[in-house]
């Protein structure tokens, strides 16, 4: 049986919502899984979905403008106040 290799871990700094973090810890707790294993699932979840050359060229486009960066936040904002999606496992 092959091991699996361990990963090369480095720690970021990011801000959350309090209300976004409370969803984090709690869908990370309903599947016996860290914060961090949870965000970095997702985040390379999202990431593997399109390639990183459009990503990033897309959100240095948005982010370039200050008003569309202005409209991103807000819209973010929103999402957070109104989001459908459910606290419970995905």
């Amino acid at each position: 049986m092959e091991k699996k290799r361990a990963m090369a871990m480095k720690k970021i700094a990011i801000s959350l919502p309090e209300p976004v973090l409370e969803r984090v810890d709690e869908l990370a707790a309903s599947r016996g899984e860290s914060r961090s294993r949870l965000i970095a699932t997702v985040l390379d979840r999202v990431a593997r979905s399109k390639r990183d050359r459009d990503i990033t060229a897309r959100i240095d486009a948005l982010l370039a403008d200050g008003t569309i960066a202005a409209e991103q936040k807000a819209t973010a904002n929103e999402f957070l106040r109104m989001s459908p999606w459910p606290r419970g496992k995905w």
